[in-house]
């Protein structure tokens, strides 16, 4: 839709020709996009109530005075005279003092209904379908672009022609269209739910020039139309602020977390490639001192040359942060080995491992200090019964570990560093889980929101074709009937020979004796 909408647009020699009815296919394509799932379940919980209570009126809000001079007329108001021409009826309308009063009694009317719609629309603005205001954000950066003359009033037009004439006014006209009544409304409820939507339209053209109502009987509402225009403008533009469309959707990291490992090749000359243009671009890229990329280069060094294309040579890399937790290159080894042994110390020197990090996340007092034993002493003395309880649990554990395990004779110190460094990459990753974990929520809410919409449009399909297959079925059974009336009373024509034949008719002797 953005492609064509900017090569729409760049045909246009002016705004006006921009959105001109039914003579861009961009104009069709967003209205279709606009009648899917999203936008009409928006239409639905929105303006539905309101919709339903206005074709529900039987009080008539027509204002031309034309037509109420004619409602007056058939009611016997006014003496009904026939062969009048349009302009013999305008000017009767003009001079009856009793039009102008239903008509200002009528406005008033229209105002209220039409300030509700637009009360719905404001208080609504974050329940919009994020394509929908995606689309209104693509229109007026198009719009700055190719016209940057143009001032705010017209960019907003130009948006307004969108979201509402495309969007919310053919929901209000033809409401049975989108499901909001359950058939078609009747000529007078039609009426006045045009009227509204001519309003809406006025208001969401923004520029004075355009707001000057095209049909003379609409004047009338031009105060009210002229003061909503200011808030209408600044509901465009916050309908405008969402973020891109890549930023919104975030595939690459959903199809991350979708991932156990992610692997990539790349060649070594590749990488000292990137590592040069990262030197080059650091200050941009990096452009604050504790952003992590400048310690990243800092440990790298300066960055080597590219190699001939002999020397070099393809690499499969495992990514993984180096402030997350990194994979542990020994997990598949057997604690019995001796080279698990000699990194790890077996089970119980693994065990150690995770009760100290249990410890120092239920007392982080500890981490303060230098040695194990230390920490172990300022842990017993807490008072919290959960965290002595551990830290005398780790005391035996380390013990044991260095009797049976070989654990290095440092009264665990080492082990107690190691643990310390891993805690903060385990509260980065916890964090970090934390912040994907309700993104995917709203992905799952999402997708439960749209699995409910398209199982009520398969019931309402399936009662549909139920429906017309008894439909089919009774005219065929009817159709069936009468057919084997007609061939019933039709008139069969035999010849005698036929008849003889077919032993119809026979030959009697007797009576051929007799003859």
């Amino acid at each position: 839709l953005s492609a064509v909408s900017n090569m729409e647009r760049s045909r246009c020699s002016s705004r006006s020709s921009y959105w001109f009815p039914y003579t861009l296919n961009m104009t069709r394509m967003m209205t279709t996009y606009t009648r899917r799932g999203p936008g009409e379940m928006y239409l639905r919980s929105t303006l539905g109530d309101i919709i339903v209570d206005l074709a529900k009126r039987t009080d008539s809000l027509e204002i031309n005075p034309v037509k109420v001079y004619e409602e007056m007329m058939e009611e016997g108001t006014v003496a009904a005279t026939r062969h009048l021409s349009f302009t013999e009826k305008q000017k009767l309308a003009e001079k009856n003092e009793t039009v102008h009063k239903i008509v200002k009694n009528r406005v008033g009317k229209l105002e209220k209904i039409a300030e509700a719609f637009l009360q719905a629309m404001f208080s609504s603005v974050d329940q919009v379908p994020y394509g929908i205001r995606w689309l209104c954000k693509a229109i007026q950066q198009l719009a700055k672009e190719h016209f940057p003359e143009a001032t705010s009033e017209n960019v907003s037009s130009l948006i307004g022609g969108f979201y509402v004439l495309r969007f919310l006014n053919p929901s209000i006209v033809t409401p049975h269209a989108y499901r909001l009544l359950p058939h078609q409304p009747r000529y007078g409820a039609r009426r006045n739910l045009t009227l509204v939507a001519k309003i809406l339209q006025n208001i969401a053209n923004q520029s004075h020039a355009s707001a000057a109502v095209k049909e003379s009987y609409m004047q009338p509402l031009q105060p009210f139309i002229h003061q909503q225009q200011i808030q209408v403008r600044g509901f465009l533009d916050q309908l405008c602020d969402v973020p891109d469309f890549h930023e919104s959707m975030q595939l690459e990291q959903y199809l991350a977390l979708c991932q156990k490992t992610i692997c990539i090749e790349i060649t070594l000359s590749e990488i000292y490639l990137i590592h040069n243009l990262l030197v080059k671009y650091q200050d941009v890229l990096a452009s604050d001192a504790e952003d992590r990329l400048n310690q990243i280069l800092k440990d790298l060094g300066s960055p080597e040359a590219r190699l001939d294309r002999k020397d070099d040579i393809q690499l499969t890399l495992n990514l993984y942060s180096r402030w997350d937790a990194a994979p542990d290159p020994c997990a598949s080894l057997s604690p019995s080995s001796p080279l698990s042994k000699s990194l790890f110390g077996g089970r119980d020197q693994e065990k150690c491992r995770q009760l100290l990090l249990k410890l120092l996340q239920l007392f982080p007092p500890c981490s303060k200090e230098r040695t194990l034993s230390k920490a172990l002493q300022v842990a017993q003395q807490s008072g919290s019964h959960e965290v002595v309880v551990h830290a005398k649990l780790t005391a035996e554990q380390i013990m044991v570990a260095q009797e049976q395990c070989g654990l290095p004779d440092d009264d665990g110190n080492a082990l107690f560093q190691d643990c310390k460094a891993l805690l903060p990459r385990r509260k980065h990753t916890q964090e970090k889980y934390k912040r994907e974990l309700a993104s995917l929520a709203g992905v799952y809410k999402s997708l439960t929101d749209h699995a409910r919409y398209l199982n009520d449009q398969f019931d309402s399909y399936k009662q549909y074709l139920v429906a017309v297959r008894k439909k089919v079925g009774c005219s065929h059974i009817s159709t069936a009937t009468t057919t084997n009336r007609r061939r019933s009373q039709r008139m069969v024509k035999r010849t005698l020979s036929d008849l003889e034949r077919d032993g119809i008719v026979v030959e009697s002797k007797g009576l051929a004796s007799m003859g």
